[in-house]
């Protein structure tokens, strides 16, 4: 029955396309693979990209035309603002689920999302 249950959760917390049909156990899992891996390469971008910010090899001027462009919102992405989709104070956007400590207190939006960004937050077309 915990088993059951703690299945029951991983669903409520990784993203799928289908929502209206039940994942199975094996589904589940292989979403939160491809969902933690997604969130890997994200966070692995994000400090390198900050990485040459801080050593001076970037500069905001510098920055590829790509990410200077105004970003294309997909429809599962257009609602989302910063104040919906930054996380609490407890660094987690879902009551009840653990807290990231890739999360910072004070953390809220950045400015444009990146196309890797915009991929992630349309993850209906992952499966």
């Amino acid at each position: 029955k915990l088993v059951n249950l703690g299945f029951q959760a991983l669903r409520q917390h990784v993203p799928h396309g289908g929502a209206s049909k039940k994942l199975s156990k094996v589904e589940t899992l292989r979403s939160a693979v491809e969902y933690i891996r997604a969130l890997q390469r994200l966070l692995a971008e994000h400090d390198a990209v900050r990485a040459a910010l801080a050593g001076g090899l970037l500069t905001p001027d510098t920055r590829p035309s790509a990410a200077r462009a105004p970003p294309v919102i997909s429809s599962a992405s257009a609602s989302l603002s910063c104040a919906s989709s930054s996380p609490d104070r407890r660094g987690s956007s879902e009551p009840g689920s653990p807290r990231s400590a890739y999360s910072s207190e004070d953390s809220g939006c950045e400015g444009e999302l990146s196309p890797v960004e915009r991929e992630l937050l349309d993850f209906s077309s992952w499966l």
